[in-house]
């Protein structure tokens, strides 16, 4: 999905316009925006600030505040941008099922990929074009299934709660002693064999999990797996309430 920047956003009221570049102000905001996310994908949110921003981009805080208010605003857009990686171009002539599943696992891979901002999704008001692009694409599958008002609503909140949370727990890195230098296989197999040492007459079921061969049970299997079940379990009530309806 290409960056809804210009066109889109003139329709949003509360987003903020874009000024225009000039000969003495040749930066423009998606260069400032490009710079941010670099540097806030590299060092993270807690590294990154306004003056680092400035000399990345060897500009002054007047040629930064030219284009943004301030360091919120500037998140915003940055989480804006992002979003506009996801591509919303699964083909239309496939299931409604299939679909979800592909823009759900766009929308997983993106937050995924920027590990240092998936902390943030959900917790800001942030509504820019390329967000509600995508919200209104995911919206439009899912009513081709079937669902309509607050069945539509419940059926979107559920595959996008799916879908951006398996990408934010996807995303943190382990911390703490026994994990440094590791990767994040050998990690995992850690903690495999952690459960599998467990005594079987207390943890039965845990060491029953890990007792079969999980080696290709890898990330994109779970996912498909998960968001797969939630579709079943989102067709069969919506099944159901037209029977009795």
């Amino acid at each position: 999905m290409a960056g809804a920047e210009g066109g889109k956003q003139g329709k949003l009221s509360w987003w903020p316009s874009c000024p225009k570049t000039s000969e003495k102000e040749p930066l423009g905001r998606d260069q400032i925006v490009a710079a941010a996310i670099r540097l806030i994908d590299a060092d993270g949110l807690e590294g990154f600030s306004m003056r680092k921003l400035g000399v990345e981009l060897g500009a002054g805080a007047t040629s930064l505040y030219w284009h943004v208010k301030d360091k919120d605003q500037l998140i915003d857009l940055v989480l804006d941008e992002i979003v506009g990686e996801v591509k919303l171009d699964d083909d239309p002539a496939l299931h409604w099922r299939e679909r979800v599943l592909y823009v759900g696992g766009e929308l997983r891979r993106v937050v995924s990929k920027h590990r240092h901002l998936a902390a943030l999704a959900g917790t800001r008001v942030s509504m820019g074009p390329n967000l509600l692009t995508a919200m209104e694409h995911l919206a439009a599958i899912i009513r081709t299934g079937g669902f309509e008002g607050s069945r539509l609503t419940l059926a979107f909140s559920a595959v996008l709660t799916f879908s951006l949370g398996t990408g934010i727990m996807e995303s943190r890195e382990f911390t703490g002693p026994g994990s440094e230098g590791k990767s994040l296989e050998e990690l995992q197999w850690m903690v495999i064999e952690m459960f599998r040492s467990l005594p079987s007459d207390e943890y039965p079921n845990l060491i029953g999990m890990v007792s079969a061969d999980v080696s290709e049970i890898d990330e994109d299997t779970q996912f498909r797996f998960g968001l797969e079940r939630l579709l079943d379990g989102l067709e069969a009530n919506l099944a159901s309430s037209v029977g009795a309806g």
